[in-house]
């Protein structure tokens, strides 16, 4: 194998802790999940607002072919501007336990990419479906 597709590897997917006798990976009474578990939608950002109560939060109702658009709070204001995220397309994480952040009820995760500048800065991308996506 290539040195840095290893390493880039290792990176993504960290080795299971195992049991004390080293032999069993350690679960915690979780089950073990697989990619094919995650309910990933594009999903269409119908509109988006500063958080009220948090400087660093959107709060955005995103349209990801369901009756009602999701409520999503992501900690993107620091690295997009609300202009370029109304109306934009985006995949969202649509299977996570629903939780309150900063007092808004989150259902859902936009996916993005992330990594940082040999200066230290870190830059974050959110993950764009292909032109002809539609939401849902």
């Amino acid at each position: 194998t290539v040195p840095e597709l290893t390493l880039a590897r290792n990176k993504v997917y960290l080795p299971q802790p195992t049991s004390k006798k080293g032999k069993e990976p350690v679960t915690n009474g979780n089950a073990v999940l697989s990619p094919g578990q995650l309910d990933m939608r594009v999903g269409r950002i119908v509109t988006v607002r500063k958080h009220p109560d948090a400087d660093s939060l959107y709060v955005e109702e995103i349209d990801v072919g369901e009756e009602q658009p999701r409520t999503v709070v992501s900690g993107l204001v620091q690295f997009y501007s609300l202009e370029k995220m109304q109306n934009r397309f985006l995949v969202v994480l649509c299977n996570l336990k629903p939780s309150k952040l900063r007092g808004i009820m989150s259902q859902g995760m936009v996916l993005c990419a992330s990594t940082s500048t040999d200066s230290g800065e870190k830059l974050v991308e959110i993950l764009d479906p292909p032109a002809s996506s539609s939401a849902g």
